[in-house]
């Protein structure tokens, strides 16, 4: 009967354990979007303190308290740049951030913030130093990625959307900004409306590549540039981003689309 009892405990611990994890989450006081565009673009102008300052492709080289110390694969925004090594900071038990303890040599894809020393309070350390990172839970900032896949709730809250890397790449693109940037001359290309319809041209096609976002950064066309005017038929009306990228050069347009077509 002893042996029943202490079974049932520990089944009963089994089953519960989720759920006590998803508490210990959800004891975390701060709130974020629930898709990694909305995490770059937030929906509301306030509060903006979740969004990220990088987002980039590192691979795990070595453990440091409760820190990942990573190098940088590849550089989707921000100022960090290929083989820069860096050191993240999880979560001690007691902060708003994801746990880092993946294995070495694991790839990973995140979105990082400045680290804020928070942790040298509640966990009672001093080891978080100015110029390291942390990985927040307060948003999307972990995506899956294998075989040069990137996958998760991308645009969709609770998805698991899936974007190879130029196609991703062009997400982040999307999602950073909803404003008008300047053209330079190696990407720029211009947009003329055809009775509702917009029609993009540029004159340089050699390696020019669009991509067609909507308001909330979801991927809706791309389209390699062979010198053609380009129209933008059957999109409903609505606020669209165009981006145009040549090589490393990006250029991002709003347009404004009233009609249909065909």
């Amino acid at each position: 009967m002893e042996k029943c009892r202490h079974m049932n405990a520990r089944l009963l611990l089994l089953v519960l354990f989720p759920w006590l994890l998803s508490q210990a989450v959800q004891a975390c006081s701060c709130f974020g979007p629930q898709t990694f565009c909305g995490t770059l673009h937030p929906e509301f102008e306030e509060p903006q303190w979740w969004i990220p300052s990088d987002v980039v492709l590192v691979v795990k080289l070595a453990d440091h308290e409760y820190a990942a110390d990573v190098k940088v694969v590849r550089s989707f925004s921000g100022q960090l740049q290929e083989d820069e090594v860096i050191r993240v900071w999880g979560d001690c038990g007691l902060l708003c951030r994801h746990y880092v303890n993946v294995d070495d040599g694991d790839t990973l894809l995140w979105a990082l913030q400045p680290c804020d020393l928070s942790g040298n309070g509640p966990c009672g350390t001093n080891f978080e130093e100015p110029g390291d990172y942390q990985l927040s839970v307060c948003g999307i900032y972990w995506l899956g990625y294998a075989n040069g896949v990137v996958s998760g709730p991308l645009t969709i809250p609770g998805s698991l959307q899936t974007l190879d890397l130029p196609a991703f790449q062009d997400l982040v693109d999307g999602c950073l900004t909803m404003g008008v940037s300047s053209q330079p001359d190696e990407a720029a290309f211009t947009i003329r409306s055809n009775g509702g319809v917009p029609i993009i041209e540029a004159a340089h096609a050699r390696g020019l590549r669009f991509s067609v976002f909507s308001a909330s950064g979801e991927l809706l066309r791309e389209h390699a540039h062979d010198g053609s005017p380009w129209s933008l038929d059957g999109l409903m009306p609505g606020v669209y981003i165009v981006t145009a990228r040549r090589g490393a050069q990006v250029v991002r347009e709003r347009v404004v689309v009233t009609c249909v077509g065909r």
